[in-house]
């Protein structure tokens, strides 16, 4: 079920009226309920996986609470690590895995083909994975005490508004949350409906916009021009960000209409100073269950620089093929090892040398910086977005004008696209560095209001209406 359609919009009304006459058991029933409703709604039988998620990592979870035998905690931890990503291993990478392993066979000479399973990736597996796997990893290293009320846990596993996209909740800030009676609070309806108002239009008149030039330049790649190529790519940049960000706004928002908050998953990502400010603001639910269980356990900073690039780069690799069974996630995600490991690289010779970086209170140091940034997560986008090997080299020779063929024509305006990615870039950069929001809070609350209403009529007029897709729905 998709957030930007009327279904959801019924959904969403008739779910949040009978949570208001339902105590606390039948709250969290009627969340259970439609949170399967919502998933399955469009392939029913991938309910069937989740719920075998939720099964085995609260019988894991009890069964951690009761063991003190640590071979046997050892046990249980690695039934849950086995079973989940084992599912996702399965319908995720099975193919991938085949297809590279028939390939290798006929390097060294041996005869063999693969067929493809076939199967259609379920939707979220990715999200509700690493959410229920956080929870096992919590409860074994007994910074958790395991749930022992099924219908809490399963709610916390499958919650509707961050089910197929995240933020990826942890325990600890979620679980409390659902168990208990929320009042309905003026202040959470405001700001629940401005979140999903935001997101519709982000997602409605910005993103999916955006991705008409990106779609049409990834169609035939190597014969547009340069400079069409190149806005491609930061109308991708635009694309993907506000694709994302409208889910994780609109998810905000829903969840805050019942009095539970979600945990921002953006901040301004393309407008950072360094690649690690960019880490620190992307997708950061994600950036940070990585580097809590898996950056954290190989040893992080502590045992030498070495050691801290080879544990950032395999974080950077496992976090590229996160997205996607695919090469070009591989070296999206080695590419951003290699900045990230430059950048660290830098400040470690400067510190040795004695010498301090540049303050980012220097105005033309800090333009500089957030330019710098900006174009080398945009050249990166070209590994992300392009399909095969093939594409990859076709973008990067169209970059510097070499085409394939004669330059194909444009139906639209490019400047049309060109001033839609400017006036974004100018408000996200005014919003961090010129305080834009502070000075919005202070506005009169009618012109506050007028500019909500005027965002509203946008978002109908302007609003591309091709229902397409999360970007984020195929990982």
């Amino acid at each position: 079920m998709l957030f930007a359609t009327y279904t959801f919009a019924v959904f969403l009304a008739a779910v949040w009226l009978l949570h208001l006459a339902l105590p606390l058991r039948g709250r969290q029933i009627l969340l259970l309920a439609a949170s399967y409703l919502f998933y399955c709604w469009e392939t029913p039988v991938y309910g069937i996986l989740i719920l075998a998620s939720t099964v085995l990592d609260y019988l894991v979870g009890r069964g951690l609470e009761r063991t003190e035998n640590p071979r046997g905690r050892k046990a249980l931890l690695g039934a849950s690590l086995l079973g989940n990503l084992g599912l996702l291993g399965f319908f995720k990478y099975g193919d991938f895995l085949g297809e590279n392993l028939v390939g290798l066979g006929r390097l060294l000479g041996f005869a063999g083909q693969w067929e493809p399973m076939g199967f259609i990736l379920p939707v979220g597996i990715s999200f509700y994975t690493f959410q229920t796997l956080s929870y096992s990893i919590d409860v074994y290293k007994r910074q958790l005490p395991a749930e022992r009320n099924l219908w809490t846990f399963a709610l916390y596993v499958c919650y509707f508004p961050q089910l197929v996209a995240g933020p990826i909740e942890r325990a600890p800030h979620l679980l409390p949350q659902l168990r208990e009676r929320h009042a309905v609070r003026l202040e959470n309806l405001v700001a629940g409906a401005k979140r999903i108002l935001a997101g519709l239009f982000l997602k409605l008149v910005v993103a999916d916009r955006l991705g008409i030039l990106v779609d049409a330049v990834f169609a035939a790649p190597g014969t547009h021009s340069a400079a069409a190529t190149w806005l491609a790519l930061v109308a991708f940049g635009g694309q993907i960000y506000f694709d994302f960000a409208s889910y994780a706004g609109i998810a905000i928002g829903t969840s805050r209409l019942f009095g539970i908050r979600l945990r921002e998953n953006f901040h301004r990502p393309l407008v950072s100073a360094s690649i690690a400010d960019f880490w620190n603001r992307w997708h950061m639910t994600l950036t940070r269950w990585f580097h809590d269980y898996v950056f954290l356990p190989l040893g992080g900073f502590r045992k030498g620089g070495r050691r801290a690039i080879f544990n950032a780069t395999a974080v950077l690799v496992l976090c590229g093929l996160w997205h996607g069974a695919r090469w070009n996630f591989v070296f999206w995600g080695a590419y951003h090892a290699v900045l990230l490991t430059g950048y660290y690289a830098w400040k470690f010779y400067r510190k040795r040398q004695g010498r301090r970086a540049p303050k980012n209170g220097s105005a033309w140091v800090l333009g500089l910086s957030v330019a710098a940034t900006f174009w080398l997560n945009i050249v990166g986008l070209v590994f992300f977005r392009s399909p095969d090997v093939a594409t990859i080299g076709k973008i990067f020779r169209a970059c510097v004008g070499l085409h394939d063929g004669p330059v194909t024509p444009f139906g639209w305006p490019l400047g049309g696209f060109g001033l839609l990615i400017a006036v974004w870039l100018a408000i996200e950069l005014a919003q961090e560095y010129g305080g834009l929001n502070e000075r919005w809070a202070r506005l009169p609350w009618p012109v506050r209001a007028a500019a909500w209403g005027a965002l509203v009529v946008l978002t109908y007029l302007g609003a591309v209406n091709q229902q397409a897709p999360y970007i984020y729905f195929q990982f």
